[in-house]
């Protein structure tokens, strides 16, 4: 059965007033039990297809499954045959794995050269190395400036404080402003439980950040997370105290304090200069690889403002549900709720993760996509993974994780050099996560080491 036909099926009852519910998949090779001719006889191993589906089978039966919903899908990339599936419809919590849905939405609809600005404007007058009036940042949700993109993040901020001093600018007898309210609405996702927003991978993003929304250590030399695990109340806020720690550093003195003016505007000789960021190719892997949350929230804010004029959430929501049902994602099949997957109330099915990863296969920008996920044994939080093993030259994913939802989706490679497309997503199982990782483990040794194509046996 194709894949790429069934999902075309969907498409067009999902426009009907009544659906007739889908017969489930058949595997694409049943495995016929061999009839032994004479007693003592041993049959010969399965090959091929039937073979991967008898192990993939073996792995989904077991019992620390017994009580999860449990969904796979995996896919033969070069015809569209589906080579196993199990309730591959079923819309379940996916964890990070929506970073896929986010990274790859936004990949495509702002191009992996796309920037980020982050414009500096002056209220008021420059005379004798002073300012007159007030400096106004205006930001666009830049995520870079933290430990893990530039290293030492109060250099950029220092570099900033350079521009002033080489526009003429020692001192500001006005206030540091907050300019502008590109991410209207909560700093938080949509449903984020309480117990997350005072860990590290739980903090808050704005259009003004710094250190991926952690909170400013005064004092501390690189600004980084390595003293500072603790969430910032006030993202845009931690950001100005931390900028106004590097002016004063360079010999910039502020007079007033730090504000915000969700209002403000600039004419535009008032502009002073535009601090730019590295390009998407180089952000998305800082997303996928150690599944960070704040930078995947800044890119779905993103989407919104480039795409509206706005950073709203629901915007961004429906931008990538937008783009799904373009890769030929069932609407009935996933619910967008944030860009990281930290809520709980997101719900994505195998099926339309395998969509938008076929499509990306086939987009100009697949090796951007495709190298900015972590690879098995080698990058992010798969790099442990089986390490020796072919999986880990072939396998490439994204992980997913909250308590009681596991899940893994990406590209293999058969040991015969078929490509193939999977997703698979547990939930609601009861046993220890490590197990479910090694039921993981034990699919991706399947998918790269069983031929696609059945041995040919040499007849007299």
């Amino acid at each position: 059965m194709r894949f790429l036909h069934a999902l075309i099926a969907i498409a067009v009852l999902g426009g009907c007033a009544s659906v007739t519910p889908l017969p489930p998949l058949p595997p694409p090779e049943p495995i016929v039990p061999v009839e032994l001719e004479e007693e003592g006889e041993i049959a010969p191993p399965l090959a091929g297809r039937a073979a991967l589906y008898a192990a993939l089978d073996s792995i989904t039966g077991d019992t620390l499954f017994r009580s999860a919903i449990l969904g796979l899908l995996v896919v033969d990339a070069s015809t569209g045959d589906t080579l196993y599936a199990r309730n591959p419809f079923t819309a379940v919590m996916p964890a990070s794995n929506m970073k896929l849905l986010t990274g790859a939405t936004a990949l495509v609809r702002l191009g992996p050269d796309y920037r980020y600005r982050t414009t500096f404007a002056l209220r008021g007058t420059i005379a004798d190395s002073t300012l007159r009036g007030n400096l106004l940042v205006f930001g666009r949700g830049d995520p870079t400036i933290s430990q893990r993109m530039r290293g030492n993040p109060m250099l950029v901020l220092a570099a900033i404080a350079d521009s002033l001093r080489a526009r003429g600018v020692a001192r500001v007898t006005g206030d540091l402003v907050h300019a502008g309210n590109a991410f209207p609405g909560p700093i938080h996702g949509f449903g984020w439980e309480w117990d997350d927003l005072t860990e590290s991978y739980g903090a808050g993003v704005d259009e003004l950040l710094f250190n991926e929304g952690l909170a400013f250590v005064p004092g501390h030399p690189t600004g980084g997370d390595t003293l500072s695990t603790r969430p910032a109340s006030d993202p845009a806020r931690a950001y100005l105290d931390a900028l106004c720690a590097a002016l004063s550093g360079r010999g910039v003195r502020i007079d007033g304090t730090t504000v915000r003016d969700s209002t403000a505007s600039f004419a535009a000789g008032d502009l002073m200069f535009e601090l730019h960021s590295p390009p998407l190719r180089e952000i998305l892997p800082a997303v996928e690889q150690p599944s960070q949350n704040q930078i995947a929230e800044v890119l779905f804010r993103t989407l919104a403002l480039e795409l509206t004029g706005s950073g709203r959430t629901d915007s961004a929501a429906r931008i990538v549900t937008e783009q799904l049902r373009a890769w030929g994602a069932d609407t009935m099949q996933f619910i967008v709720r944030d860009g990281s997957g930290l809520s709980r109330h997101n719900l994505v099915s195998p099926a339309t993760v395998v969509s938008l990863l076929l499509a990306m296969r086939e987009h100009p920008y697949y090796d951007v996509f495709y190298w900015s996920l972590p690879g098995v044994g080698s990058d992010g939080t798969v790099r442990t993974w089986l390490r020796g093993t072919r999986a880990s030259e072939v396998v490439r994913g994204k992980t997913g994780t909250l308590n009681m939802v596991r899940a893994f989706s990406g590209y293999a490679e058969s040991a015969d050099g078929r490509p193939i497309v999977f997703s698979f997503i547990s939930n609601h199982h009861r046993t220890p996560t490590a197990a479910v990782t090694g039921a993981i483990q034990g699919m991706l040794r399947a998918l790269t080491e069983i031929p696609l194509s059945p041995v040919a046996s040499s007849g007299q």
